[in-house]
């Protein structure tokens, strides 16, 4: 998976739309940035991906670069 596959999913994940994102975007600002959110990230990463996210870098993140991080990309 790409950077630009990886912001689809996660723009899917916020249902929002994934056309132009740089990764900059803060997670408050694009919204729907909730639980519900983030066990579907944290799900998504697992099984696409196959890593296991960090409990308390996953808190930090503020950007969807900080999530393509996490994510290994």
């Amino acid at each position: 998976m790409d950077k630009q596959a990886f912001f689809a999913a996660v723009a899917e994940i916020l249902e929002t739309e994934a056309t132009g994102l740089t990764g900059a975007e803060s997670l408050d600002a694009l919204g729907n940035w909730d639980s519900l959110a983030v066990i579907s990230f944290v799900a998504m990463v697992d099984s696409d991906l196959d890593r296991i996210v960090d409990n308390e870098k996953l808190k930090a993140a503020k950007t969807l670069n900080d999530l393509a991080d996490l994510a290994g990309l």
